[in-house]
């Protein structure tokens, strides 16, 4: 706990102040001897002495001339005067120089006790007043620093948008942007194949993997003599940092940042970097331009460095129309699961090759995701998949980091999707697959749930039930489908006018029957058959 001097130059007083058997009593458990004041000079430069019990009168170097010079080079030690009955002018001179009392010899141990457990309670005291003072300090600065973070998160990603506000809470939290507004990149970290590491470790660990990443780039920044700001939001670090002049872009910067942290924390990350922009109005718009370069990693890979000068988007295409999501849909309520793998690989082999920008990338993969649910979506079904919600599928697709990961992903989706609805299949009674074939032979006709329950002799609530549960979708939606597959089959292989097409599949209305195939195919048939 704490450490004592004792400077006496009579070594049979020494022995008997150090052997005493009072200083643990008095939290005292490291014990140093001199035998003048220089030689105590000396160990205190060396050791850490809280409390000094010195002798007035050595050899050498005094007491009084010690107790000067500990004041100037060690003055939180307190210092205790042994005297004799003639040495009150010198305890006068000592009190002046800041002893803190003095013993009279022969020194008894009672009064020894008492004034060091008074010294030592005293420094306790005060250690336990700096820690609590240091911990609200800390407490303060973080605290501060997590209002910072939460603040600049909210105003990058565009949540925070009032400029008035925005000034106001840069005064509040004394941040310091007029050195970085006027000109300024902002760059975005993330780790790459993060889902990985959330699967193996625990979050605690993730945070602190985070934080040395967040420790690495501060480094380097401050090295750099870039004025920047720093902070986390969203599972990235986000870097707000100066452009320098003449064009200079953060390139060797990042690659060493980079490569520290491949080094040192055996994980790598893939740096968006946003154009150079002049006011701080436009961090939002930076933020989404450094998020849209960091995505490339989609197509061109991890572990690099992407700038918003290397993204092009092409411009929109119909990349997903209705008509393959309708063929993808019946494959996967087939249970066909062959021709299910051959559209998804042309599907994905045009996002390749084409670089569809992420964004509708984003859009596909929704209304694929979507998709397999809706086709389990039975009544009877727990609303999982591979034991994973819709809402646990999207969040599992969006932390991928490249489209290989993508394909992989949904694929496993709609396949087990696919295989749920083959094995309902397989369990169909014999009332619904005669009922399946009968509405393939006479989907002409005007049919509705209480014609075909009087023709095969059942109560109409028990066969609505019974076809949702075994077919997968309600019997309306299956004959709205049915007809205008057949539909499409006539535009393609027949020179029959569309109302009269219209009349074939069971639609006497043509402007209802329009309507139906452009909700269901995204087209008009006119522009189906002229595909």
């Amino acid at each position: 706990m704490f450490s004592l001097l004792i400077a006496e130059d009579e070594g049979w007083m020494r022995e008997v102040l150090s052997k005493s058997t009072h200083w643990e009593e008095c939290g005292i458990t490291r014990i140093f001897e001199a035998v003048n004041g220089a030689e105590a000079l000396e160990l205190i430069r060396k050791e850490k002495i809280d409390f000094l019990l010195t002798d007035i009168r050595m050899p050498v170097m005094d007491g009084l001339t010690l107790l000067a010079k500990v004041k100037e080079c060690a003055p939180d030690i307190e210092t205790v005067m042994l005297t004799g009955f003639d040495d009150f002018d010198y305890v006068r001179t000592a009190m002046r120089l800041g002893a803190y009392d003095y013993l009279l010899k022969p020194v008894h141990d009672d009064e020894l006790m008492q004034l060091f457990l008074k010294l030592s309670r005293a420094r306790s005291e005060q250690q336990a007043a700096r820690y609590r003072a240091a911990m609200e300090q800390s407490m303060l600065k973080q605290g501060l620093r997590a209002l910072r973070e939460q603040f600049l998160a909210n105003w990058f990603m565009g949540r925070t948008t009032d400029p008035g506000i925005i000034r106001q809470k840069c005064r509040e939290l004394e941040l310091d942007i007029a050195s970085i507004a006027d000109s300024y990149v902002v760059i975005l970290m993330e780790i790459d194949q993060l889902y990985l590491l959330q699967e193996r470790y625990k979050q605690r660990e993730i945070e602190l993997l985070q934080f040395g990443i967040r420790n690495i780039a501060e480094e380097y920044l401050k090295n750099s003599g870039r004025p920047f700001l720093l902070f986390a939001a969203a599972d990235r670090t986000v870097i707000w940092c100066r452009a320098e002049a003449g064009g200079d872009e953060p390139d060797e910067l990042l690659h060493s940042i980079r490569s520290s942290i491949r080094s040192f924390l055996k994980v790598t990350v893939t740096v968006g970097i946003s154009e150079r922009h002049y006011t701080e109005n436009d961090v939002f718009a930076a933020s989404m331009e450094a998020l849209k370069s960091l995505k490339m990693k989609m197509y061109h890979g991890v572990d690099q460095a992407y700038f918003y000068r290397q993204v092009h988007d092409e411009e929109d295409r119909q990349l997903f129309q209705r008509e393959l999501q309708q063929r993808l849909l019946h494959c996967v309520a087939a249970g066909n699961e062959e021709e299910l793998y051959a559209l998804l690989d042309g599907l994905f082999g045009e996002i390749r090759r084409k670089k569809i920008p992420v964004r509708q990338v984003e859009h596909v993969l929704l209304l694929l995701i979507q998709m397999a649910f809706e086709s389990i979506d039975d009544g009877d079904s727990d609303g999982t998949l591979l034991g994973s919600t819709k809402e646990e599928w999207l969040a599992k697709v969006s932390a991928y980091d490249t489209i290989d990961e993508v394909q992989s992903c949904v694929t496993s989706v709609l396949r087990q999707a696919a295989q749920a609805a083959g094995s309902r299949k397989t369990k169909m009674s014999k009332l619904i697959r005669d009922m399946l074939a009968y509405l393939e032979e006479h989907y002409r006709e005007d049919l509705s749930l209480q014609t075909l329950a009087e023709r095969f002799f059942v109560n109409p609530s028990y066969l609505s039930r019974l076809f949702k549960d075994e077919v997968g979708q309600i019997f309306t939606k299956y004959l709205m489908q049915l007809r205008i597959e057949k539909a499409k089959q006539l535009l393609k292989n027949t020179h029959l006018k569309v109302y009269e097409i219209s009349e074939a599949v069971g639609y006497g209305d043509v402007k209802y029957f329009n309507k139906i195939f452009k909700d269901l195919t995204g087209l008009t048939p006119a522009e189906y058959r002229n595909l």
